[in-house]
């Protein structure tokens, strides 16, 4: 349970509650899948500009780093999130009824948009593929640009019944543990790099995709509770701010110190991304609930617009991509590849997020469509 609050401005420690049935008090990992949504959509519709070569000196090219590497945690967020709901022992009714509900929620919607983008590839942007490079494409993960997250989430699924019962056996305490060791391998995968003179290459097939995830499957679980307040909250507030900057200023930096670059290099896995993730994570908790800052959000309308907006994060992130090629292709934003001024790469970017949040709300309220999206 949640202390009491203390005097106002006063520091308060943090505070560990077990998952709690009310809306209001899960509000906030709907609000999370959302925000991370529109950062996924946000990194590859400003990642033309943050990739310019004078992006660090112009305005147009801070703001396109800031919105493409500053939302680094999204992915990985949007899976502790599942960690948080998947992990739970008190929601789980053994492996078949488990696996049955996540194949018939993921294997239609992996299904179709594969063949979405194939269709797409051929038909739309007129190339030619044989089946076999199809299926090398698919098996790779690398079909079209960040379908291989519809492989992590599978890869997790199937391994959640696994994980199910150590999490129930050895409480949170023990997913903490098992958490930060398993994301300490892709950190110190990447810190060595340098050292092994090898890749930074963790997954060579879709089906592996997920590997480098667990960590924050279990993280995910560990930290759902996990209450920060008052100063702690808002320190971790100013790291996920601070980070998100360091993130940006730091990709292909040539004045970054080598020793940051060896030891963190900008990246989803590496040390200061896996520590912006988890602080994102609690943020979101602290401010997010009832009497926190942004309480607002978890009143009646603020959850049934979450909910609504959370429920449909998988159907954006699977069709923003064919929205940004149209978007483009209509110069919304100015002419290809990059956005021409600041106000052109936060119209495209704002076009883009308000197209594909109304389309799909719109097919989601079509039977069997919905269960594509």
């Amino acid at each position: 349970m949640s202390t009491p609050a203390t005097e106002p401005g006063a520091a308060e420690p943090a505070t560990t509650a077990p998952p709690a049935a009310d809306p209001a008090a899960t509000a906030w990992l709907s609000w999370l899948r959302v925000v991370a949504i529109c950062g996924v959509v946000s990194i590859h519709t400003v990642g033309y500009n943050a990739a310019e070569p004078d992006s660090l000196h112009t305005m147009r090219g801070q703001l396109a780093r800031l919105l493409d590497f500053g939302f680094n945690f999204a992915v990985a967020a949007f899976v502790m999130v599942s960690g948080a709901m998947m992990l739970d022992p008190a929601r789980y009714q053994g492996p078949g009824a488990f696996l049955r509900k996540r194949t018939a929620r993921l294997i239609p919607a992996v299904v179709f948009w594969h063949l979405w983008y194939v269709l797409f590839i051929r038909f739309v942007l007129e190339r030619d593929m044989t089946l076999e490079q199809i299926a090398a494409a698919t098996l790779n993960g690398r079909l079209y640009t960040a379908l291989y997250f519809f492989w992590i989430v599978l890869g997790l699924s199937l391994l959640a019944p696994v994980l199910v019962p150590f999490v129930r056996d050895n409480g949170r305490r023990g997913a903490l543990v098992a958490g930060l060791g398993a994301v300490a391998i892709p950190v110190l995968t990447l810190a060595t790099v340098r050292l092994r003179g090898t890749g930074q290459v963790f997954a060579d097939t879709a089906l592996t995709w997920w590997f480098p995830y667990v960590g924050f499957f279990l993280l995910g679980y560990a930290l759902r509770g996990v209450v920060l307040r008052g100063v702690l909250l808002w320190l971790a507030t100013a790291g996920v701010a601070g980070l998100a900057v360091l993130h940006a200023w730091a990709w292909r930096n040539p004045e970054v110190p080598v020793w940051l670059q060896t030891i963190s290099p900008v990246g989803y896995y590496s040390l200061s991304g896996t520590i912006s993730v988890c602080l994102v994570y609690l943020v979101f908790q602290g401010h997010i609930r009832p009497g926190g800052t942004l309480g607002v959000l978890t009143r009646p309308l603020g959850v049934r617009i979450g909910r609504l907006l959370g429920d449909a994060t998988l159907g954006v992130f699977a069709l923003h991509l064919t929205v940004l090629y149209f978007v483009q292709q209509a110069e919304i934003g100015g002419p290809l590849p990059a956005s021409p001024t600041t106000h052109d790469l936060v119209l495209r970017l704002g076009v883009v997020l308000l197209i594909t949040w109304t389309l799909v709300l719109l097919l989601r309220r079509i039977p069997y469509v919905r269960s594509l999206l």
